[in-house]
């Protein structure tokens, strides 16, 4: 979600909290609805601090989400980086098509997957690269020590850019429970609402518009803030891009320039993977 439409959003919440609040102030028979204030504010407090508790529950869930879908694209670049290094371990004949693999699986990811992860879906194009990679590692044949090492080293590499791609597609299509989405926002909507039993015509309108305004304001900031993190690859800012990849990818290019790469910027490959 953007940020100005954020802010707006937040804004527009409060400015129609304000609004109820003026309402309740004209319409109401009472100068007040309280006989004793401080009976008021002991339930408002309670259902403040459950709301709040509640809130801080499912953010720190939906942040530790959020960490893991980056942390999980970060060793994914990685890992691609170490893979393509050590199958430099490996004859020319051997090692190119691997190699060859590595850099348009890069450029796929960061092409095709990235804005498919948008909509918590996987690209089928990158897949036909893992394959090609697998395929690849199968044409690798150790000839000395210094090979079955690479080797060894090659298949750890490969296990670990599988499940860092794992926790990064894992995150693309989680989203927070329908039941934990209604119970957040009745929380929301009866701290709000309940601030409407303060109306109070006896005091200044500012005062208790600022009161139900900075509830208001904090309530759907906090909404906002768990549908962010629930949302990691929305391409806005904050959100998580391929920025790692991009770079790591960059450096692959570089040192693999005599690869004959079978694909295009985008990764589309130029022969149909086998």
């Amino acid at each position: 979600m953007n940020l100005w439409l954020m802010v707006l959003i937040v804004v527009a919440a409060a400015g129609a909290a304000v609004g109820l609040m003026y309402t309740v102030r004209r319409r109401s028979r009472l100068d007040h609805f309280f006989v004793e204030i401080e009976r008021g504010a002991g339930i408002f407090a309670f259902l403040g601090t459950a709301f709040a508790v509640l809130l801080a529950f499912v953010v720190l869930e939906a942040f530790q989400s959020f960490n893991d879908a980056k942390t999980g694209a970060e060793e994914e670049a990685i890992a691609m980086v170490q893979l393509s290094r050590t199958a430099g371990f490996f004859p020319t004949a051997q090692r190119d098509p691997l190699e060859g693999a590595v850099i348009c699986y890069g450029r796929a990811v960061i092409r095709h997957e990235w804005p498919a992860m948008k909509e918590g879906d996987r690209s089928p194009v990158v897949q036909a690269w893992v394959n090609r990679l697998e395929e690849g590692l199968h044409h690798l044949h150790p000839e000395s020590p210094a090979q079955e090492a690479a080797f060894l080293q090659v298949l750890n590499q490969q296990d670990k850019r599988t499940d860092a791609r794992r926790a990064r597609l894992s995150e693309a299509d989680r989203a927070l429970p329908a039941p934990a989405w209604f119970v957040l926002g009745l929380g929301a909507i009866v701290t709000v609402g309940f601030a409407l039993f303060f109306a109070d015509r006896r005091e200044g309108f500012i005062v208790q518009g600022s009161l139900i305004a900075a509830i208001a304001a904090l309530v759907v900031s906090g909404l906002l803030l768990v549908w962010f993190l629930d949302h990691p690859y929305e391409n806005r800012s904050g959100s998580i891009k391929p920025d790692e990849m991009e770079r790591q990818l960059v450096i692959i290019e570089g040192e693999q320039r005599h690869v004959a790469v079978p694909c295009d910027e985008r990764g589309q490959p130029s022969t149909v993977p086998a």
